[in-house]
């Protein structure tokens, strides 16, 4: 039963699709919560000498935009790799490789970007805040959503039912 729920194509492609949708919504709304902050200028006193500290975007918020295009890359990648290298064992490990980072990578972004909500950097009165937080939303549910595929792609490429190739040679007893 768990290997035809590994090998079924459609469901593979649905949830690939959402993946997409997702990495986009998150593109979105965080690109547009980069676009939306505004930096400050921090005058700073220190006994050896003042400067102007300047605080741009948190690299977080970034990094989230990074699982994104990372989002669309895998996808890509597992559909090239499904349709013309389906039986090649080494292909299997680098589907499982490139699952494994994505997974961990969108666990690492969303969870920065929501530690972050609740700072100072994104107070109540800025307007990029509920962007962030439906993007973390967003980032929470394509995390899970590679915790499925990553499960699935394991089932796949570690149970297969490759049959290993025996030797043809006759033996040295016979001669």
């Amino acid at each position: 039963m768990a290997m035809n729920i590994a090998e079924n194509k459609t469901l593979d492609y649905a949830l690939r699709a959402l993946q997409l949708i997702f990495a986009i919504i998150v593109m979105g709304t965080d690109g547009y919560a980069i676009h939306a902050f505004h930096g400050h200028t921090v005058y700073v006193h220190f006994k050896f000498g003042n400067f102007y500290a300047y605080y741009g975007v948190p690299d977080a918020w970034g990094f989230l935009m990074f699982c994104a295009g990372w989002t669309v890359l895998t996808v890509a990648f597992h559909l090239i790799a499904g349709i013309r290298f389906a039986d090649r064992a080494l292909m299997g490990y680098l589907r499982v490789a490139v699952e494994a980072v994505a997974v961990l990578s969108w666990l690492a972004g969303f969870i920065a970007v929501a530690v972050q909500i609740s700072t100072e950097t994104c107070s109540a009165g800025k307007n990029s805040c509920g962007l962030l937080t439906a993007a973390t939303v967003f980032g929470a549910l394509e995390w899970l959503l590679f915790i499925v595929t990553a499960a699935r792609t394991v089932m796949l490429v570690f149970n297969s039912s490759r049959k290993l190739k025996t030797s043809t040679t006759k033996s040295d007893a016979d001669v």
